[in-house]
C-alpha cells in the first residue's frame, strides 16, 4: 500500500514538473510573436484594393471635383530568400502581381519585386529602394518607434513616398494588439493595429494604417495624402482636393 501511493505522489510530481516545463516552454516559443510576419516560401496574400484619386484645378472657372476610383486585386508572394543581404540577415523575395479582372488569372510574368528581413526587434520592409521599420517585436499595446527613420534625410524623389522622407518624422504606434477582429467578411482571431500616421485637420489629411494577423501577415492598410479648399466638405467625399486614397483588404491567403 506504501509502495502504491508512493508511486502515486512520484508520478503526480512528475506530471506537474512535466506541465510546469511545457508552460514554460510554450513562453518562450515566441514570446515576440514573429509569427505576424510569415516567412515561409510560397506564403501569399490577395487583397482587394480601392484606388480613389481626387483632382481640382482652383484656377479653371467652373471647374468640378474629380473622382477616379480603380479596383483591382493584388497578390503578394514570398518567392525566395536572399542572401547575402542588409546588416548580414536573411533577405525575403517579394513579388506583387495586379490584376483588375478578377475573372483572369494574375500576370505572374509581370511583377513589382521587393524585398524584406526580420531581425530580433523589428519588420523592414524596402520597397521601391525605400526601408521603412513596419512592425516591432514583441508587439506591445501603446508602444511607439519612428517607422520611417532609415529614409534618406535629403530624399528629393517627386512621388508619393516624397511624404515619407525626412525631415517629417512619423512615430509609428500599436494602437491595438493581440485582439479578434472582422476584415471584409474575414475574422481574425489575433490581430495588431499599426497607426503609421493619423493627422488630419480642416485641410488636409495624412492617413496610413495597416491591420497584421498572426500566420497571415498584413490583412488591411488605408494609405490616404489629400488636401482640400472646401473645409466645411468631410474626408469621406471631400471637395476642391487633390490626393490619393488607397484601401487595401484582405481576400485570401496560401500559408
Amino acid at each position: 500500500m506504501i509502495r502504491k501511493i508512493t508511486a502515486i505522489i512520484i508520478v503526480s510530481a512528475l506530471l506537474i514538473v512535466a506541465g510546469c516545463k511545457q508552460d514554460k516552454d510554450n513562453t518562450k516559443l515566441s514570446p515576440y510573436l514573429y509569427d505576424y510576419i510569415p516567412t515561409d516560401i510560397g506564403h501569399s496574400v490577395t487583397y482587394d484594393v480601392d484606388s480613389i484619386s481626387y483632382s481640382y484645378d482652383a484656377s479653371a472657372p467652373g471647374s468640378q471635383q474629380v473622382y477616379d476610383t480603380v479596383y483591382y486585386q493584388l497578390k503578394e508572394v514570398l518567392l525566395d530568400t536572399l542572401t547575402p543581404c542588409q546588416s548580414g540577415v536573411t533577405c525575403y523575395h517579394m513579388a506583387e502581381y495586379k490584376r483588375y479582372d478578377t475573372t483572369q488569372p494574375f500576370n505572374t510574368f509581370a511583377y513589382q519585386a521587393w524585398y524584406f528581413y526580420v531581425k530580433a526587434s523589428v519588420y523592414v520592409a524596402d520597397q521601391n529602394d525605400l526601408p521603412f521599420e513596419k512592425f516591432t517585436f514583441p508587439p506591445i499595446q501603446g508602444s511607439t518607434w519612428l517607422g520611417n527613420s532609415l529614409l534618406p534625410a535629403n530624399d528629393t524623389i517627386m512621388d508619393t513616398y516624397q511624404t515619407y522622407a525626412q525631415p517629417y518624422p512619423w512615430t509609428y504606434t500599436f494602437t491595438s494588439v493581440n485582439v479578434p477582429n472582422a476584415i471584409n467578411g474575414h475574422f481574425f482571431d489575433s490581430t495588431s493595429v499599426v497607426t503609421d500616421i493619423n493627422s488630419q485637420n480642416a485641410i488636409n489629411s495624412t492617413v496610413a494604417i495597416e491591420t497584421y494577423a498572426r500566420h497571415v501577415g498584413l490583412i488591411s492598410r488605408q494609405w490616404e495624402v489629400i488636401n482640400k479648399q472646401d473645409v466645411t466638405s468631410n474626408w469621406t467625399t471631400p471637395n476642391q482636393a487633390n490626393g490619393f486614397r488607397i484601401l487595401m483588404s484582405y481576400h485570401s491567403y496560401t500559408p
